[in-house]
């Protein structure tokens, strides 16, 4: 059932609802073909930094991080900066620097939930669950029922094995039966194909319009009658090649091994009819004729 987890990671990305850092940082805008010209002072420290955002949603990431960091420079108190290069270090992986970016945005502004919430996000992409719990938990706490936070905290902790908590997490931001398809993709994600249809069956008994719970279900349908068609043709080449292995077996019984002491040839020994017989039964268990055996010396 593994193997259905990288089928779905795109799916499951664009189905959980409110997830994820900000919109801003770690989702693609419809890039402009420029960026269009800014009215006021340019100069100006919020003028830049709308700059910089705009450069963002358009994919500019390294032109952003280059203003940023200028900005940063000129600007050592302002917290907003490297709160954006936590978001786009995070983004591209980076995530010991981006750890320092929102450690300091946070030294600098310790009350802020939103880069509580970015952080806490940035933790789960790193897999680090007790530290993504503590984080969104304290942006919770700044922030009660910010729907952003809320979400992620239910991400963390159904990845870290606390469903219920989770699932109560999910209903508080979309209600009864998408809370289900949430845990859903929770559980693909960690590969529990039987529980994810069933979080995905459920949603369809509370909403049977629910289409993205019904897809689930059809795919996941899908990829388990695949993966019982590999086993079954697993099974039917194991089974010819003993079916084969077991006739080479009888054709060198039959055709080594004498009937009777009588029949031997010339040259013929006890010994050699017990060499046969060893290498016939050895064919027999394991296919293959043991090379490494010699026949007795006479």
């Amino acid at each position: 059932m593994k193997r259905f987890v990288s089928c779905f990671a795109l799916f499951v990305a664009a189905t959980i609802f409110a997830s994820g850092c900000n919109k801003a940082a770690y989702q693609s805008a419809m890039a402009t073909p420029e960026m269009p010209a800014l009215i006021g002072n340019t100069d100006k420290l919020e003028s830049q930094l709308s700059i910089a955002r705009l450069q963002e949603h358009q994919g500019q990431l390294r032109d952003a991080t280059d203003r940023y960091q200028q900005l940063a420079a000129k600007n050592p108190k302002n917290a907003t900066i490297p709160h954006r290069l936590g978001i786009i270090e995070s983004k591209g992986g980076k995530h010991d620097v981006a750890n320092q970016h929102f450690r300091r945005s946070l030294e600098l502004d310790p009350h802020n939930a939103e880069v509580l919430t970015d952080w806490g996000y940035s933790f789960f992409l790193q897999g680090k669950l007790d530290e993504a719990e503590t984080a969104l938990r304290m942006a919770l706490k700044e922030a009660p029922g910010d729907k952003r936070a809320t979400n992620n905290l239910a991400l963390a902790l159904g990845h870290a094995g606390k469903t219920k908590e989770s699932l109560a997490l999910f209903r508080q931001v979309s209600g009864e039966a998408p809370a289900w398809v949430n845990l859903g993709y929770v559980h693909v994600s960690l590969g529990e194909g039987e529980k994810a249809a069933e979080c995905f069956a459920k949603a369809l008994s509370i909403d049977d319009r629910l289409a993205t719970a019904a897809n689930a279900l059809v795919q996941i349908a899908e990829l388990q009658q695949q993966a019982e068609q590999r086993t079954a043709r697993k099974r039917q080449v194991a089974a010819a090649k003993s079916a084969r292995a077991k006739s080479e077996a009888e054709s060198l019984i039959a055709g080594v091994v004498p009937v009777s002491g009588e029949s031997r040839g010339p040259g013929s020994s006890n010994s050699d009819v017990q060499f046969a017989h060893a290498q016939a039964q050895s064919v027999a268990k394991s296919g293959k004729v043991t090379s490494s055996s010699s026949a007795p010396s006479k």
